[in-house]
């Protein structure tokens, strides 16, 4: 039991990466969105509206395919132990942005949706801990295993030790 919950944080970013990837490359490759489920539609004549004036500025401006090809970074970012940290940062910004998507402008409250934020928020809290490891030092290799600060407040060599990413 103790061993299977060392491995969640690991499990959930697979998984959470895979989501992404698949996602992102099904946006690019029309033959991977055939087997995804449909869209769930916009609940609602006012929010269809919207919807399809939000995603038809989307797609005709190319933004959409930078959104895509960011889902497609992050998900290779949280599968990869070592950048699972900017994974996390990466995918949160995307995952609050497709939630408030789907809440504000399709009025709806798809539950993969809800699944995939409260996915990204566990890795966030598991890994709170090795979030100072990214701006001193860059690794993500640390995340929620040392405390990369010293006592001063400030990161230590920025060398990588046994037990840390940055030294203490």
């Amino acid at each position: 039991p103790i061993g299977a919950m060392k491995k969640l944080p690991c499990i959930v970013a697979l998984l959470l990466g895979g989501a992404f990837i698949l996602f992102g490359w099904a946006y690019f490759v029309p033959a991977v969105k055939s087997i995804l489920p449909a869209p769930t539609p916009p609940n609602g004549e006012e929010a269809g509206k919207l919807t399809t004036a939000f995603f038809t500025g989307l797609a005709g401006s190319g933004y959409l395919g930078v959104i895509k090809g960011l889902e497609i970074l992050a998900g290779v970012l949280l599968i990869m132990k070592c950048t699972r940290g900017w994974g996390v940062i990466l995918s949160g910004a995307i995952l609050f942005n497709i939630f408030f998507v789907n809440v504000l402008i399709m009025n709806l409250w798809n539950p993969i949706v809800i699944a995939m934020v409260l996915a990204g928020l566990y890795l966030a809290w598991v890994g709170r801990k090795g979030f100072c490891c990214l701006a001193c030092c860059g690794s993500g290799e640390c995340l929620g295993t040392c405390g990369c600060c010293n006592k001063e407040g400030s990161c230590g060599t920025g060398e990588k030790k046994a037990g840390g990413c940055c030294g203490n």
